[in-house]
């Protein structure tokens, strides 16, 4: 538990708003916001989203008083302040993600591993599920049944999250807390990443297939029953809809929707938000018909 006059004093932040609230508990997103939970403000739309909790912000921001808010405003990147807080504060030691307890799953005889195999801590693997050799299962990671996961694929490895520190003149790392969720029969090929979100849960849903040297980035959210084949890139907090077909070295850009059941080309990179039930291709793509 923090204070908040504590943090606001060690990082040179000034107060505003319902400071009969100063007790923090935890980080969150925007999306998952908590009573006694710490976020930041990207831009002045963001401001929007603002229910409840404790929120860094830039003092280039219009803020206006909410019950329930504070504000913790500086004069540098909210972002980085943010990062900095949870690296000092939040983030687990570095063994949390070292230690390999595959032997309490090799009891599991529902459930198939081969050799060479990191599976890290509270990781829960389903009925049914095949891991072949080589692959690296990171903390917090949920499986669900009857997925396959091949050889040399990781998933929760920690994404790159940099934003550089103009007063230091460095990177800084923005800390990735979240986990991977894997629904119910998926298949991941060879040499694939699935990448842990920053704070919430980067997501396959059930019945999806992914090809062997693809990269899903974190915070974003596969549909069911999708097909992303070969040497596909899906940029961090992306998100593809149901039934939705991605054909070779395709990339999506991060923060883009991609709509359900459409089909996206080969070798096609989409920087814009593309509707449902289209073919696009291209680079940039765009849509040349409906898929019907």
């Amino acid at each position: 538990m923090l204070k908040v006059s504590k943090i606001a004093e060690h990082y040179s932040l000034k107060l505003f708003g319902d400071l009969t609230i100063e007790k923090i508990n935890s980080v969150n997103s925007l999306d998952n916001q908590k009573n006694d939970g710490l976020s930041w403000i990207k831009n002045q739309k963001s401001l929007e989203k603002v229910k409840k909790g404790f929120f860094i912000v830039g003092d280039n921001l219009s803020i206006t008083n909410k019950k329930n808010v504070v504000y913790l405003i500086t004069n540098q990147s909210a972002k980085i302040i943010f990062s900095k807080i949870i690296s000092d504060f939040f983030s687990p030691r570095i063994d949390f993600y070292l230690k390999n307890y595959i032997s309490e799953h090799l009891k599991n005889e529902n459930i198939k591993i081969s050799e060479n195999v990191f599976i890290g801590i509270n990781v829960s693997i389903g009925d049914g599920t095949i891991i072949y050799p080589n692959v690296v299962i990171e903390a917090n990671t949920k499986i669900g049944n009857n997925c396959i996961i091949k050889s040399h694929v990781s998933l929760g490895t920690e994404g790159l999250g940099l934003e550089l520190d103009k007063t230091i003149n460095q990177l800084v790392k923005f800390p990735q807390l979240g986990n991977v969720i894997l629904e119910n029969n998926i298949d991941i090929g060879p040499n694939s990443t699935v990448r842990r979100a920053t704070l919430d849960s980067t997501i396959i849903k059930s019945g999806s297939k992914i090809g062997s040297f693809v990269n899903i980035g974190h915070n974003s959210e596969i549909g069911r029953n999708c097909i992303l084949t070969c040497n596909i890139v899906t940029g961090g907090s992306s998100k593809i809809g149901d039934n939705t077909f991605i054909g070779l070295n395709s990339v999506i850009k991060n923060g883009i929707n991609v709509g359900s059941n459409s089909i996206i080309g080969m070798g096609s990179v989409v920087n814009k938000d593309l509707k449902s039930k289209i073919v696009a291709y291209g680079n940039p793509a765009k849509e040349i018909r409906k898929n019907t």
